[in-house]
């Protein structure tokens, strides 16, 4: 009896510790931008939080920064009038950030496949961004 008692336990132990070795893995995964988005990002030179944009986005108001490979810093922010820079992973369309809301006021082209640290006018003054 105390052999079966020691086998069970050993093997539950065992099972736990391969479902925390399998969660480990995600909890911890990192945010990459990848194929098909623009990836805006909290910081100059494409650091810190990020959000993947795949359409367009009249008022980036309700959208937030998350963490990414690239750090953290700015997870949680708004988007709008937070953003440095823009790393565009979408291959076939450039995007265009604007001062204003509704795609108006001065902006910026980033293009397809391009990246680019938002000109003085537009960093941290964003407010929707558009693919062209």
């Amino acid at each position: 009896m105390r052999v079966r008692t020691l086998v069970t336990a050993g093997g539950l132990a065992l099972a736990g510790f391969g479902v925390a070795l399998g969660t480990a893995g995600t909890a911890s995964a990192a945010e990459y931008c990848t194929s098909g988005y623009a990836c805006l990002y909290y910081n100059s030179d494409y650091k810190g939080a990020f959000y993947r944009q795949y359409f367009d986005i009249p008022n980036y108001a309700k959208y937030y920064f998350s963490a990414s490979a690239a750090g953290s810093a700015g997870a949680g922010t708004a988007v709008k009038n937070n953003t440095a820079s823009v790393d565009n992973w979408d291959f076939n369309f450039g995007i265009r950030e604007y001062y204003n809301q509704n795609y108006t006021g001065a902006y910026q082209s980033i293009s397809a496949g391009g990246a680019a640290n938002l000109n003085s006018a537009l960093k941290n003054d964003n407010a929707s961004g558009k693919f062209y």
